[in-house]
């Protein structure tokens, strides 16, 4: 979670920079509102400046992105004006949006220092204890022509308290600058690849950018969600140390997936950032995302488009031939039933479910001992939930049943995420089978 942070100044508008007013910004992870004492405006119209430029009285530059104006809490001091920004940068002025591009960014994630875990310590204990560091070197993937990625290491050392501290980073650094957006993309994936070994919610703590022109760090600022509660003990899925021979492969497959599995991801990692979502609301999205994942690699129709069209074409006419009277309610059903139709050459979630269990049977054998039984409630319990259906009440699952399938639903997700980064059925079985999390849950 990115921290707090409190600069007085002067502010003014890149386009007006001899009118300049004091101010205070004030920043936390829900909001950036900048308080000034005085008003850049000079009619009554609602400001949406993009940009609004500051030098805090320490002299650091500071640059507002994406603003607006807020209505004043003090109406005793109709002068004054208070405006929300989306994004802050402080080192830098930026004096238009396509000015803000970056060469590279670095960014420190929650639990990255865990994942990684390389400290080159040596300790040698005889007539006297010594104590020897080596500051890692860097670690390179590409993943792709235009943009590599790098883990690197940062050490503060403390003379008073004799210590050393290390923290780990990702640094990337595209071919050519990129703008903050297009960074966030990128960054959302890697947090997204952490997050499935982590096996918890991450989070970008800090962010510092340099640009063309200028090579100090920028501080990066925009709304973060607040983090969970630190886990006293992380239970991982997989570590760079797992995969620190084939790290570059993975992560590169990983980006090269997103634009087919991107449906997917989102899914699957909004249940895992959305911890307070309803329980049903979890069990429908990892279905659409099991559904999508799929789709989207086996496609799942039992006739080609070619094929089902002239069939489809008949039950079109079939319909239009029903004695149904125009003016009938019931008229609507035509319409209603051609649209069923249309789609009826896919397969159901019952059939992609088996499909599912029959390609990874290797894995989702040694976990689920009658996938018969799982995937009938978990079929009737997406009926009942999206239909209400009260025949299907009495076989819907519901409370501590819901939340075990929801859980065994999770990590069929995770069986398909982690055979299309690249692990073998092998692989995939021993790290669940390893992990204390899913062992716990596959064993109901």
């Amino acid at each position: 979670m990115m921290d707090k942070f409190e600069y007085e100044g002067i502010w003014w508008l890149p386009d007006k920079p001899e009118k300049q007013v004091p101010g205070t910004l004030r920043f936390t992870p829900n909001e950036a509102i900048l308080k000034l004492i005085g008003s850049f405006k000079d009619t009554k119209d609602t400001l949406k400046p993009e940009i609004i430029l500051g030098i805090s009285s320490n002299g650091k530059k500071i640059t507002l992105h994406k603003c607006f104006e807020t209505k004043p809490n003090n109406v005793s001091v109709p002068e004054s004006l208070s405006f929300y920004a989306d994004e802050v940068f402080v080192g830098a002025h930026f004096q238009k949006s396509e000015d803000i591009k970056f060469r590279k960014l670095c960014i420190r994630y929650s639990y990255l220092d865990e994942w990684v875990n390389i400290f080159e310590f040596n300790i040698t204990d005889e007539k006297e204890m010594v104590i020897k560091y080596k500051k890692p070197e860097p670690i390179q993937a590409s993943i792709g022509e235009d943009c590599k990625i790098f883990i690197v290491f940062r050490v503060t050392i403390a003379q008073k308290e004799k210590s050393i501290k290390q923290r780990t980073y990702i640094r990337i650094e595209p071919s050519v600058e990129k703008s903050l957006e297009e960074y966030r993309n990128i960054m959302r994936l890697i947090q997204n690849f952490l997050s499935l070994g982590v096996t918890e919610p991450v989070y970008p703590l800090t962010i510092t950018g340099t640009t063309e022109a200028n090579n100090s760090p920028i501080e990066i600022y925009y709304h973060s969600p607040e983090i969970s509660k630190v886990p006293k003990t992380l239970c991982m899925l997989f570590t760079f140390k797992d995969i620190s021979d084939r790290f570059e492969i993975l992560l590169k497959n990983w980006f090269e997936k997103a634009d087919t599995l991107g449906p997917v991801y989102d899914l699957y990692f909004g249940t895992l950032y959305n911890p307070r979502m309803y329980l049903q609301h979890q069990f429908l999205s990892l279905i659409q995302a099991i559904e999508a994942y799929h789709r989207r690699k086996f496609e799942g129709k039992y006739l080609s488009d070619d094929d089902y069209e002239p069939i489809y074409e008949k039950f079109k006419k079939f319909i239009n031939e029903l004695a149904i009277e125009p003016s009938s309610k019931e008229a609507s059903f035509k319409e209603a039933l051609k649209s069923k139709l249309k789609y009826g050459n896919e397969y159901s979630l019952r059939k992609r479910l088996k499909d599912l269990f029959e390609k990874y049977k290797e894995v989702v054998d040694h976990f689920i001992e009658n996938k018969d039984i799982f995937i009938n409630r978990v079929v009737d319990t997406r009926n009942y939930l999206t239909h209400y259906d009260k025949n299907l009440r009495e076989k819907a699952v519901d409370g501590e049943q819901l939340y075990y399938v929801t859980q065994q639903l999770k990590i069929v997700i995770v069986i398909c995420l982690l055979s299309e980064l690249g692990f073998n059925f092998k692989e995939i079985k021993n790290l669940l089978a390893k992990n204390r999390r899913y062992r716990y849950v596959f064993n109901r």
